[in-house]
């Protein structure tokens, strides 16, 4: 029973319904051998959706159910691959700026690929620090508004947030910004010969 099945059998259904109602008023609420009939073919159709109807609507949910389960699986495994790209792009990049330092060179140029020495700054939030400073306020804060204890909560900023609200208050927060600087390098490609001609 496919998808357009069961909703004929439902249509069905309430059409069924409908004339079964008007012979009950008819015949003044007497059963009699056509509403014996409509019952009978409502009840058919019933079953029908209750057994068949509901098998294929389950096969059809579990196999959505799965699909998406693939779909997350393949999702979450390309994350991972993306992050151990970025972190192997990390390396490499370090490992080009260190040389560069080692050989006291700014620049370096290959047969084809051509590298600049740089330093690399990452800024990120100081999570121990900020919990530390204001997780107890949140927390009273939270409770003194009524909010149940099994409510929890996390403390969160952004680089970005935090930088800006520095800027306008004196420099306050910004002690919550850790900064890493690492050797890294620019990395010029090859151009292409369409670039070349501009």
């Amino acid at each position: 029973m496919n998808y357009q099945e069961i909703q004929d059998a439902l249509r069905k259904i309430a059409e069924t319904s409908a004339l079964l109602e008007e012979a009950y008023i008819e015949n003044g609420g007497e059963v009699t051998e056509v509403t014996e009939n409509y019952e009978e073919y409502k009840a058919s159709l019933m079953g029908l959706l209750a057994g068949e109807g509901v098998d294929s609507l389950g096969r059809w949910l579990k196999s959505k159910e799965d699909e998406k389960a693939t779909y997350q699986a393949e999702k979450e495994a390309a994350d991972r691959r993306i992050k151990s790209v970025e972190r192997t792009i990390d390396f490499i990049k370090q490992e080009i700026g260190h040389i560069l330092r080692v050989t006291g060179k700014d620049v370096a140029k290959g047969a084809f690929y051509t590298f600049k020495a740089t330093d690399a700054t990452k800024t990120g939030i100081n999570g121990e620090l900020l919990a530390n400073r204001y997780g107890d306020i949140a927390e009273k804060a939270l409770r003194e508004a009524g909010i149940p204890p099994y409510v929890g909560f996390k403390l969160g900023a952004t680089v970005k947030a935090v930088e800006g609200w520095s800027a306008g208050h004196d420099g306050e927060g910004s002690d919550l910004l850790v900064r890493e600087t690492h050797l890294s390098a620019t990395f010029l490609k090859p151009r292409k010969k369409n670039e070349e001609k501009e």
